[in-house]
C-alpha cells in the first residue's frame, strides 16, 4: 500500500465525482461551473487519468495553450491545477499530533523518524495510536487535529472511515469535538462524506 494515491490510475471521471462531492473553499467553487462539460472536454482530448491533468497544466505556456485549444479559462485551468495538487497528502510533523507522548517523539527523532509519512512507512503495529492518526492523514482535508478528533470517534484508520455513515460519524466526530475543542470549523455531512469518498479512493488507488 502507497501513503498517497496512484493518480495515474485515479481517472478524470472519478475526479469530477470526488470534486462534485467536496466543500470546496469559495475560490475554488469555479470548478463546479460547467463541470460535466468541462470534463468531456478533458476526455475528448485524450486525457483519461489524474496525472495526464497533471502533465497538461504543469506549466503556464501548457495551461494557455490549452486554454486557446479548448476554450476553457486560464483562471480555470489554473485553479484544477491546484486542486489536483491536494490530492497528494503532504506529510505531517508528527509533533503536531494531540496527545502524543513527549518522550516518544524524542525517540522516533532521533531514529530518523518525524513525519507521519516515515512513521507509516516503517508499518508498525497497525492498532498503535500514532500509526493510526499517520494513516487517517492520508485522507484529503485531514489534518492532525481532526485526524486526533477521527480516532477518539473510534475511527482509527482509512479504511474505517471508508466504511462509516457520513450522518452518523459527523455525530460521533461533532460530540468529541464539543467535548475536547480540538478544532473551530464547523462540518457539516458533507465534509464527512467528502473524507468517505476519499478513503475509498485510497482503498482503490492507493495499492
Amino acid at each position: 500500500m502507497k501513503y498517497n494515491l496512484d493518480l495515474e490510475r485515479l481517472s478524470v471521471q472519478e475526479y469530477k465525482d470526488l470534486l462534485k462531492q467536496q466543500n470546496l473553499l469559495p475560490g475554488r467553487r469555479i470548478l463546479w461551473q460547467d463541470i460535466d462539460k468541462n470534463f468531456a472536454e478533458f476526455e475528448s482530448k485524450g486525457i483519461k487519468s489524474v496525472t495526464d491533468l497533471k502533465k497538461s497544466f504543469s506549466t503556464p505556456k501548457r495551461i494557455t495553450a490549452f486554454a486557446t485549444e479548448s476554450g476553457l479559462s486560464e483562471e480555470y485551468l489554473v485553479i484544477l491545477r491546484r486542486e489536483i495538487g491536494s490530492l497528494e497528502q503532504k506529510p505531517v510533523p508528527l509533533l503536531e499530533f494531540p496527545g502524543i507522548n513527549a518522550s516518544l517523539l524524542e525517540k522516533l527523532a532521533e531514529s530518523g523518524l518525524r513525519t507521519s509519512k516515515e512513521y507509516w512507512d516503517q508499518k508498525p503495529d497497525r492498532s498503535d495510536e500514532l500509526f493510526c492518526l499517520c494513516d487517517l492523514v492520508r485522507i484529503n482535508g485531514v489534518g492532525p487535529v481532526a485526524a486526533r478528533a477521527f480516532y477518539e470517534a473510534g475511527y482509527h484508520s482509512a479504511s474505517e472511515v471508508a466504511a462509516a455513515d457520513a450522518g452518523y460519524m459527523l455525530e460521533k466526530v461533532s460530540a468529541v469535538n464539543e467535548a475536547h475543542h480540538y478544532y473551530k470549523a464547523k462540518l457539516g455531512i458533507k465534509d464527512m462524506q467528502f473524507c468517505i469518498d476519499f478513503a475509498l479512493l485510497l482503498e482503490k488507488y492507493a495499492f
